[in-house]
């Protein structure tokens, strides 16, 4: 069986799953709400309550990432997107965005930090970005944050760490949350379709306040079946498509593969193209 069709094969199987238990987001509409979990009556987490984690300035201008002091063509990009997507999301009452590529080095964890950046720099916004790239988790490098800084998504899929609460923090930038992964798990389309998985999200759902945005960062669709698992816990997908990295057949396989899933929009990442109208800003 081909790569593409394994992982056809194991999206049917995870949206017939979704349909048994009444939890998949019809195409274009959003995902019924989830109850928060059983004994959940702690309060709603707050950004500004987290432990922090002074920012690394260094670590973050040397990976590119942005700032709320930023002044960039780049900047302006994000917020842009940061716009589009926002009107989308309260229009719809949308929370849980996750982001996608097709394939490797295409930015889509890139493009998932500074977007979960650019929403927290919006005055009175919180959100959260949570790595779920399972395989090679890697939005700590960009962070420039030490994986003995914080506890591990892993222990939580383990079974080490019961409550959100003890895992979320803030990595020195205001109104952000995070949840992180440091190292890689063996099969981690199990572990994300497990219940386990899905009560990451009704944790997410349940303890966070509902205007909080969550931004995740999702594996490369074409490479496993492991965002496909969590898709239909996610309101929406944003697909990063690389110029000159994308291939015309891969975008029709992706376009398969997400056909049943909310696909809020695509975003062409690595263009050659300049707008020399930017500039007179």
């Amino acid at each position: 069986m081909s790569r593409l069709k394994a992982a056809l094969e194991s999206a049917r199987k995870q949206r017939d799953a979704a349909r048994a238990s009444g939890s998949t987001a019809a195409a274009g509409g959003p995902a019924p709400q989830t109850t928060p979990p059983t004994g959940s009556g702690e309060a709603l987490l707050r950004m500004d309550a987290l432990p922090r984690i002074p920012a690394n300035w260094e670590a973050l201008r040397a990976n590119r990432i942005l700032t709320h002091d930023a002044r960039s063509l780049a900047e302006g990009a994000y917020r842009m997107l940061r716009t589009r997507l926002m009107q989308k999301m309260r229009s719809h009452g949308w929370r849980i965005i996750g982001i996608s590529s097709l394939g490797p080095n295409e930015g889509k964890t890139f493009t998932a930090i500074n977007l979960a950046i650019s929403i927290a720099a919006e005055v009175g916004q919180e959100a959260v970005l949570v790595d779920l790239d399972l395989r090679r988790p890697s939005v700590h490098h960009y962070l420039g944050i030490d994986a003995g800084q914080f506890t591990s998504l892993s222990r939580y899929f383990g079974g080490g760490a019961e409550d959100i609460g003890n895992l979320l923090f803030c990595p020195g930038i205001d109104r952000l949350g995070c949840l992180l992964s440091s190292t890689s798990l063996e099969r981690p389309s199990d572990v994300l379709a497990s219940p386990r998985g899905k009560r990451l999200f009704e944790e997410l759902r349940g303890r966070l306040r509902p205007e909080t945005v969550v931004i995740v960062d999702l594996p490369p669709l074409l490479a496993a079946d492991d965002a496909l698992a969590v898709a239909p816990m996610l309101d929406g997908i944003v697909l990063v498509i690389a110029e000159g990295y994308a291939k015309r057949n891969e975008i029709a396989d992706a376009r398969e593969l997400v056909q049943e899933f909310n696909v809020i929009g695509t975003m062409l990442n690595k263009s050659v193209e300049k707008d020399n109208r930017k500039h007179y800003y």
